[in-house]
């Protein structure tokens, strides 16, 4: 298979990323399954696991991608009471982000607090530990991480995102070491309700083929005000192959699953661009080609 890769990286589309003015190739990087040994077989080699992730980080870098979506959660799990704190995921980019120095402002990292730390003094130290690791004095977005509460709805948030971690987040903007604040979560009344109070630039829903309540609200307020939405889990997150495992063993598809899944997210114009996790330097390939076929069949920029 003749690369890709040339000089200059490929022609990726660009969408806006909502009205922040920037520009962002619609192909990002969702780095979970570097930093989660769960993605993994239990006994699998992390030597060579951490090699093949650092290995597709510098491709995507060469292939041009530009957004790399990571957070301190995504760790390797060990047996503990909480998270560990191994934060694989931040110290790998980190390790591609000093690979490829000179290419730091170009390119659009966002990562999460540790969102079992919602509180001033908490938001703050897991920004520096992660600014340490990814070996940056900035990042582009930090996000709330995920809040899967039950209650979480449009009518009680303040409960869990308090004043004070609003507000916390907006001075880290303001002192230069934020440049944009977002949220990410996985109840779509409740992020509605945060869109629209103006305060974030970004939310991330879990938004797929399967997964489609954002569609019915979250996109319309979206566009309306402006914010970017980046979808968590955007081609389904294991769930479209492991239905092929089951229902058709052995078989393969007459279309692309995956390029199936690109096709029905990137449909909204809202959706920036869509962080797909990638192990390899060949996945990063193969996801680069989809997007070129998509460009070519129908368009994607915005």
């Amino acid at each position: 298979m003749t690369s890709l890769i040339s000089a200059n990286g490929v022609d990726l589309p660009t969408r806006r990323l909502g009205q922040t003015g920037l520009r962002l190739p619609v192909l990002g990087f969702g780095t979970a399954p570097v930093g989660l040994s769960g993605y993994q077989d239990p006994g699998f080699d992390q030597k060579q696991s951490e090699r093949n992730s650092l290995s597709a980080l510098d491709a995507a870098i060469d292939y041009g991608i530009k957004f790399f979506d990571t957070a301190p959660a995504y760790a390797n799990k060990i047996p503990t009471d909480g998270w560990s704190t191994d934060r694989a995921s931040e110290r790998m980019l980190g390790q591609a982000l000093s690979n490829h120095g000179s290419k730091r402002d170009q390119l659009f990292i966002a990562t999460k607090n540790m969102f079992d730390r919602m509180d001033a003094e908490g938001i703050r130290k897991s920004l520096d530990h992660s600014l340490r690791l990814l070996q940056t004095d900035y990042v582009d977005l930090l996000q709330i991480h995920g809040i899967i509460a039950k209650p979480f709805r449009a009518d009680n948030w303040r409960n869990f995102i308090t004043d004070e971690v609003l507000e916390t987040f907006l001075q880290l903007r303001q002192e230069g070491k934020v440049r944009y604040i977002g949220v990410s979560g996985y109840r779509e009344g409740a992020l509605s309700a945060l869109i629209e109070t103006g305060v974030f630039q970004v939310v991330m829903p879990q938004f797929n083929y399967f997964y489609r309540g954002a569609e019915y609200e979250l996109v319309k307020l979206a566009q309306q005000y402006g914010v970017a939405v980046i979808p968590m889990r955007p081609l389904t997150g294991g769930l479209m192959q492991g239905m092929l495992d089951e229902f058709f063993p052995g078989q393969k598809p007459s279309a692309n699953p995956f390029k199936v899944a690109m096709k029905y997210i990137l449909q909204f114009d809202c959706v920036s661009t869509i962080p797909v996790g990638m192990r390899t330097a060949r996945e990063v390939e193969e996801n680069v080609r989809l997007i070129q076929e998509l460009e070519q069949e129908i368009g994607l920029g915005r």
